[in-house]
């Protein structure tokens, strides 16, 4: 006896010899012509039908049946289950044999066999062809093309096993069962026989109890809702509602059923007009806008369904004789097709409208995150029209969910590209960079969001009603900013790890440079004791109700705060013992970033102060040494230079020098970016400063205005001289060049 639907997987019961029928989902092994076999195998041979086989012909199927009787005559156990796999699994006896002797197979199949292991044992090939055994439950259907299983009945001994398939859909296969054999058995009056009337009217009710049951929890896997017809309805599709004699002709019991189907459905529609999209969202989830679709999509489907049921015939002729009846259920029923037929209208609106989104969600998963920039305006552009031109979705509790769930596709994606459980310990710098990145991606769809929104007037047309997005942006936001919120916390994270890895490289020069540096040192061991712990940890350092990482985070800046506190110290020491100008910048250069932490900028904000001295001092400095040489100029007649060099190109090599002196200081000034140059001291400096650039300027236009008046004349006079002259006192020859023209320069050479 076969069992289940066309398709599905079978169940095959075969009785042994002598035997009763065992139970329908199984078969017992038995030895001889009539011993079990698994689904795959060959079906029962009934006595006298020659001896032949079905599938080998005359005697030799009956030798082969005597030598399988022998075999299990000698082996009792292992021999059947072992055939009985081999055929029931499509595999040779040897290759089973092998492998049921080898490995983990065979400790499991003797363990079964002699009762010490459970009652049931699963054997099934994979994908690949290999095989397997185990104990329930049995593998996902992706993981096997078919399931045999072995169970002992309690008592059974080795020679009383029962086999049999395990069917890919087990609800299906049951619903067969519920719909092939026991309703048919049941239902059947003439199974009645003896009983009492009471008894065998409860058990009807109770069978189709059970198969209404078993059609709506079928229709619920399906993600449809199903509405079981009342029993005795077999005919009524042929009742002639204009025949008056018809009518009389229908049991009252029948009205009841019908009325009371009505009520069951009434419960059954409800809650399928009640469900909603957002309810992922209310339960905690987190789903994205895909959610969204599908859920529209199978609404959508359900309620054609649902309407195609209340629509048929039989339905419909139900109705016509509650009618004739004058049931009190036909308005209940009148008004239940009215809000299917609405709801439906509604669903059918709402998933066309969104389904031009599926285009774009689909782009945003396909590429990586830090490339989705350029998706995300076109995405909210599709988000505004189907505000704008769907009659149903243009409700703020809608929009508000299908944005809700684009963030949380947002934050998806952006944790796919950051990789939470290694972002703290990889490398800091690329970390940090991914961090950034997705930070401003995640900003930038916020102020695109808000830019949307001050232009949705402009997707309506003229004199059509504007409806405005006038629900607050922390409804929509409310899961980002807690991620966004979370970005920050490990960027700082990332940063201040990136900034206390440069006390490696720190070293100071000076009386107490050495024990600065020491001290420093130490301070970057106690850092990487600290920072330590995230790369032992496994958590998902993203995960917003992970309150582990945010404790350790706490107790990591914590640490932090110790090491800033004492590192202002270490400053404020190595800046005193700055010997100059210069020196007091390179250990601000060294420092960098780190003055820039609040715990550092206030310790060394005092010493900007100071800094301003050094440079005012310098300025002061540099204006005395343009006043000596300008005053030694006017007493020679010509400016004091470098030996060698001519005396305009001399003059304007030392402008540029101590142009030099005082412009590479206030570089470094401007490009401290903790530097507020507002103060009126620092107003002083940075005037004082560029009076003396002028007065540098003005010396070297007038230098140059005063040679380029003569150069022309005193070179055409050089022109006409010899090179070379003889000095009439020393007798030594010379470079006959003008001081103005070139450096000086002798040849030495005695007259013999």
């Amino acid at each position: 006896m076969t069992l289940g639907c066309p398709g599905e997987g079978t169940v095959t019961a075969v009785p042994s010899r002598g035997r009763p029928w065992g139970p329908p989902s199984a078969s017992r092994p038995g030895p001889g012509r009539g011993s079990s076999e698994s689904p795959s195998c060959p079906g029962p041979r009934p006595p006298g039908n020659g001896g032949s086989s079905p599938q080998t012909p005359g005697g030799a199927g009956r030798m082969e049946e005597e030598e399988e009787a022998a075999a299990a005559a000698a082996e009792p156990g292992a021999g059947r289950l072992g055939r009985c796999a081999a055929r029931g699994l499509g595999v040779p006896a040897e290759r089973w044999e092998r492998w049921a002797s080898g490995g983990a197979a065979g400790p499991l199949l003797r363990d079964f066999l002699a009762g010490a292991a459970g009652p049931a044992l699963l054997a099934w090939r994979g994908p690949a062809g290999e095989l397997a055994l185990g104990p329930p439950p049995p593998p996902p259907a992706a993981a096997r093309s078919k399931v045999l299983f072995f169970l002992r009945p309690p008592g059974a001994g080795p020679g009383e096993l029962l086999c049999g398939d395990l069917p890919a859909d087990a609800l299906q296969h049951f619903a067969a069962l519920v719909e092939e054999v026991i309703v048919p058995i049941l239902t059947n009056q003439k199974n009645h026989q003896g009983w009492p009337q009471v008894v065998s009217q409860d058990i009807i009710r109770h069978v189709h109890s059970l198969k209404s049951t078993v059609f709506m929890v079928v229709g619920q896997v399906k993600g449809k809702t199903l509405l079981p017809l009342p029993a005795g309805l077999e005919g009524i599709e042929d009742v002639e509602l204009e025949n008056e004699k018809s009518l009389e002709l229908i049991d009252k019991s029948l009205v009841h059923a019908t009325e009371s189907a009505i009520i069951d459905w009434s419960y059954q529609i409800q809650r399928a007009l009640k469900k909603e999209s957002s309810e992922p969202l209310l339960q905690g989830n987190n789903p994205n806008p895909k959610v969204e679709l599908e859920f529209w999509k199978n609404r959508c489907d359900d309620l054609e369904c649902i309407y195609n049921q209340l629509r048929t015939r039989k339905v419909r002729n139900m109705m016509e004789v509650l009618e004739r009846v004058k049931s009190s259920y036909v308005p209940a029923f009148k008004s239940m097709l009215m809000d299917v037929e609405a709801a439906l209208t509604e669903a059918r609106d709402i998933h066309l409208h969104l389904t031009p989104l599926k285009r774009h969600l689909e782009d945003i998963e396909r590429v990586e995150f830090s490339e989705v920039k350029p998706f995300l305006v076109p995405l909210l552009h599709v988000v505004c029209l189907i505000w704008v031109t769907s009659k149903h979705y243009n409700v703020p509790v809608r929009i508000v969910v299908l944005l809700q769930e684009i963030c949380n596709l947002l934050i998806q994606q952006a944790l796919v590209y950051l990789s939470p459980e290694d972002l703290l310990k990889g490398e800091m710098e690329e970390s940090l960079g991914k961090v950034q990145m997705v930070l401003g991606i995640l900003n930038m769809f916020k102020g695109a969001f808000e830019e949307r929104r001050e232009k949705l007037h402009t997707y309506y047309e003229p004199g059509q009603e504007v409806r405005k997005w006038d629900f607050h942006a922390m409804m929509v936001f409310a899961r980002l900013d807690s991620f966004l919120k979370r970005l920050e916390m490990v960027k700082d994270l990332l940063e201040t790890a990136l900034d206390l890895m440069k006390l490696e490289k720190i070293e100071f020069s000076g009386i107490k440079g050495k024990a600065l540096g020491q001290q420093v040192l130490d301070m970057y061991e106690e850092f990487q004791e600290a920072y330590k712990v995230f790369a032992e940890r496994t958590y998902d350092c993203l995960e917003l109700t992970n309150t582990e990482f945010e404790q350790d985070a706490f107790d990591f800046q914590q640490k932090v705060e110790d090491i800033d506190r004492r590192l202002g110290t270490v400053f404020i020491q190595a800046f005193n013992d700055a010997s100059d100008l210069e020196h007091a910048f390179k250990l601000l250069d060294m420092f960098g970033s780190l003055l820039e932490r609040p715990v550092i900028a206030a310790d060394a904000a005092d010493k900007y102060s100071v800094l301003i001295g050094m440079f005012n001092s310098a300025l002061d400095h540099a204006r005395l040494i343009y006043s000596r040489h300008i005053q030694a100029e006017r007493e020679l007649g010509s400016p004091p230079v470098h030996k060698n060099m001519p005396p305009v190109a001399g003059a304007l090599g030392w402008a540029r020098e101590l142009r030099a002196r005082i412009q590479v200081p206030f570089g470094h000034f401007r490009h401290i970016t903790h530097l507020c140059l507002d103060s009126a001291e620092r107003r002083r400096v940075v005037e004082k400063y560029e009076e003396m650039i002028q007065l540098l300027d003005r010396y070297q236009e007038k230098l140059y205005e005063d040679w380029s008046q003569t150069v022309s004349e005193k070179s055409q006079y050089n022109l006409t001289q010899p090179l070379i002259r003889r000095d009439p006192e020393t007798k030594l020859i010379t470079v006959n060049f003008d001081p103005q023209s070139s450096p000086k320069a002798c040849l030495q050479n005695r007259e013999d």
